[in-house]
């Protein structure tokens, strides 16, 4: 698979894709040990991985809006002319971080629960 930037431009996005699911699994594990002092390790587990799932589907929702409506969002600024940084290939970049981030503590989040024996 490659793309404009060829095959670096691949193996460079996978390796950031796989930084940010590590930073999220980190989270993951602490949230679900955390949450263990205030309820049993299935409602830790549990929570956790309802958490990770809600911002991994939050990322997915929003860079595919930011892939797909970039370009008008860009626009809509320009015409309003409202003195902001936003661009969407730093929109893109946001989503794509909160994406990884989310599918990384979830994931941990059910490994936990595995580890823990729930």
């Amino acid at each position: 698979m490659t793309d404009s930037r060829g095959d670096a431009g691949v193996s460079e996005l996978a390796a950031r894709a796989g930084r940010w699911a590590l930073r999220g699994a980190a989270v993951g594990v602490a949230v679900s040990l955390a949450l263990l002092a205030v309820t049993s390790a299935k409602g830790a587990t549990d929570t956790a991985f309802a958490l990770g799932a809600l911002v991994f589907g939050f990322g997915v929702f929003a860079w595919a809006t930011a892939v797909g409506l970039g370009e008008t969002l860009r626009g809509v600024r320009e015409y309003v002319d409202v003195g902001s940084a936003w661009t969407d290939a730093g929109a893109r970049e946001a989503f794509f971080v909160l994406s990884w981030t989310g599918a990384g503590w979830a994931f941990a989040a059910a490994v936990t629960s595995i580890a823990l024996g729930v």
